[in-house]
């Protein structure tokens, strides 16, 4: 009964992956663009904390944003940088009227750390609509228009597009990857109707549904900010749309060690604690998948191999797949060796995640 128990539970894990990928599959087409003689105006919101390296990259992706520029205003946030954050700002900016620096003095309620960066940076906005996204984040040209057009019914309250790891070396293409198939877990499920969250690095929303919530002064700190206004907004009856496409895709940078790497990992962990119950039971499953194959193992060799094997395939067309959705090039190679790396990150994780060690996030301790 004991063996039994243990395939069941790997198998459901298999079915639940043919179901993400039969929902990616059956993903419908992008929506068209936005009239092009009316252009909204929308504010653009970035949280900078110790950012001297990523900014500019960031501030030219969206330079050359394919949106009218007396249609956006772009409001960077200085989170108390002590690099020359601030400086590399003001020199960039200058003679573009529609870039503003605000430096971040006031703690507003609840909100702290990015959440209170943006809480501050909604209030100097004058667009119904908002962006949202990183410092070291590289945006598509086609960003505004690609995700604006998915509020064209006004009950939609939160759209978030997709964000991939791009840098260079190897461990920064295993995080691509893992990107890429986690963001699919993301699209592919709620188009399922098991919602999750925004991604905080590629999300826009209504001005008046995050005001509906109060503002993050009145949400519940999280050092998952992108999950609680989510969560917040749709509790206000507002609807939500996730989306995975070429036009709206980002670029973020890697993690450099793996130690920024747990960190991250663990800061993401902290904020799915407070995940629906459903998206608790996946990534359960998903965390627990090699310790209960390498007890099945000891059973039964041929069920465990036959199973570790189809969850390899599995993933594997799933990332094939979005690849070639998001028009990104396959590497077969480092394809077949991502499975290495998720035995890595995930037992990493875990046991990271256990030990007493205080979460660092942006030279901030949690």
């Amino acid at each position: 009964m004991f063996e039994i128990g243990l395939t069941a539970t790997l198998f459901l894990f298999l079915c639940i992956q043919i179901a993400l990928l039969v929902s990616l599959l059956l993903l419908e087409k992008t929506k068209k663009g936005i009239s092009t003689t009316h252009f909204p105006f929308v504010s653009i919101l970035i949280a900078a904390r110790n950012e001297e390296e990523n900014i500019v990259n960031c501030l030219k992706s969206i330079e050359f944003l394919d949106y009218p520029i007396e249609s956006y205003e772009v409001l960077i946030g200085n989170d108390s940088s002590t690099d020359k954050t601030s400086e590399i700002v003001c020199k960039f900016i200058d003679g573009k009227p529609n870039f503003k620096l605000i430096e971040i003095t006031q703690t507003l309620g609840k909100a702290r750390a990015k959440a209170n960066v943006l809480a501050n940076l909604v209030k100097e906005s004058k667009g119904d609509i908002l962006f949202v996204t990183d410092a070291d984040i590289e945006v598509k040209s086609t960003w505004i228009k690609a995700l604006i057009k998915h509020f064209d019914n006004a009950k939609i309250g939160i759209v978030s597009g997709s964000t991939i790891v791009r840098d260079k070396g190897f461990f920064a293409s295993m995080q691509g990857l893992d990107w890429l198939y986690f963001s699919g877990m993301l699209i592919g499920f709620d188009r399922m109707g098991i919602k999750s969250t925004a991604v905080g690095n590629n999300m826009a929303f209504r001005k008046s549904a995050y005001l509906s919530t109060g503002g993050y002064e009145n949400i519940d700190f999280s050092v998952t900010e992108d999950f609680k206004l989510f969560s917040e907004i749709r509790k206000q009856d507002w609807q939500s749309v996730n989306v995975i496409e070429f036009d709206s895709l980002n670029f973020s940078k890697s993690q450099k060690s793996v130690s920024d790497f747990l960190h991250q990992r663990k800061r993401w962990m902290l904020g799915a604690m407070d995940l629906p119950f459903e998206w608790k039971i996946i990534f359960g499953l998903y965390a627990l998948f090699y310790p209960i194959l390498f007890v099945l193992f000891s059973f039964n060799p041929t069920n465990a191999v036959f199973i570790c094997i189809a969850k390899i395939t599995l993933q594997s067309l799933i990332i094939f797949h979005l690849n070639f959705k998001l028009k990104l090039k396959n590497n077969c190679f480092q394809i077949c060796l991502l499975e290495l790396f998720v035995i890595f990150s995930t037992v990493s994780t875990m046991l990271f995640f256990v030990l007493p060690i205080k979460m660092l996030w942006k030279n901030r301790i949690y």
